[in-house]
This record gives C-alpha cells, sequence and structure tokens, in this order.
C-alpha cells in the first residue's frame, strides 16, 4: 500500500501559520504534508472549527494528523479541540519553527500520530533557552 504519511496543520493568529510554513520549507525544502491555516481578524471560532474540520478531513485522518497551534487559550487553539474526537488527530500548543521541522523530519520516521506529538512536544520544550546564560556557563568552564 501507500505510504502512510502524517499530516501537519499549522493554526495561528495573523499570518504566523503561513509564514512558519514558509520558514520550515526554506530550510527542508517543499513538504506536500505540510500545510498553514491562518486566522484572520475576521474568522469568529465557529469559522476556525469548520476550516480545520476541512483540513482534517482532506489531510486523511486514517493517516494521523498533528495540529501544531499557537497558544493555549487562543481560537486557533480552541477551534482544534474538537478535532481531539478523533484517535488519529493530536493538538499541541506553543508552536515555534523548530516544532514545525521537528514534525517534518520525525514524520518521516515515526508513522505513529501520538508518539509524534510526544517527540515534538518534548523537542519544542529543549529548544526553549536562555542563550546568555547557556554561553556564559560555558565560557566559565
Amino acid at each position: 500500500g501507500k505510504q502512510k504519511m502524517i499530516q501537519i496543520i499549522i493554526v495561528a493568529h495573523g499570518e504566523l501559520a503561513s509564514q512558519l510554513q514558509k520558514s520550515a520549507e526554506m530550510i527542508a525544502g517543499k513538504q506536500p504534508g505540510l500545510h498553514a491555516l491562518d486566522r484572520g481578524l475576521q474568522d469568529s471560532l465557529a469559522d476556525m472549527r469548520l476550516k480545520i474540520d476541512g483540513l482534517v478531513r482532506r489531510a486523511g485522518a486514517e493517516d494521523g494528523v498533528l495540529l501544531l497551534t499557537d497558544m493555549v487559550g487562543g481560537t486557533p487553539c480552541n477551534a482544534s479541540v474538537p478535532a481531539c474526537g478523533s484517535v488519529n488527530v493530536e493538538v499541541l500548543a506553543g508552536v515555534n519553527l523548530l516544532m514545525v521541522l521537528s514534525a517534518v523530519f520525525a514524520g518521516k520516521i515515526i508513522s505513529n500520530v501520538s508518539e509524534l506529538a510526544a517527540k515534538v512536544l518534548a523537542d519544542g520544550q529543549k529548544s526553549i533557552v536562555d542563550v546568555k546564560k547557556m554561553f556564559l556557563s560555558r565560557m566559565k568552564k
């Protein structure tokens, strides 16, 4: 059969989602499994729910869908909650560029969406560092 591929959908305010997609593809090349959904000023919670629902269905939940949203409590995240009802859909908040890249690269090896979500979450958490402190502590050694 065809190679299973987890679809990754970034959902965020303004043009953050499409810009993260663009930045990730600048580094990793074009990714057919990576999608962006921007929230415009006019988009209500209900609008976003419908858009996410349509994207998840089109992406093909049978292969698994990972939704990467910008922040907990924001409309893009809240609108993604109903999608959690599907066993093959995972939703994370706090998306950053490293998480998108992690999802893209690990998604080529990991075919289980909850395993992929766990890896992307861990990578994202590890990627937030105080750079000045890190470098100063290295210089002291």
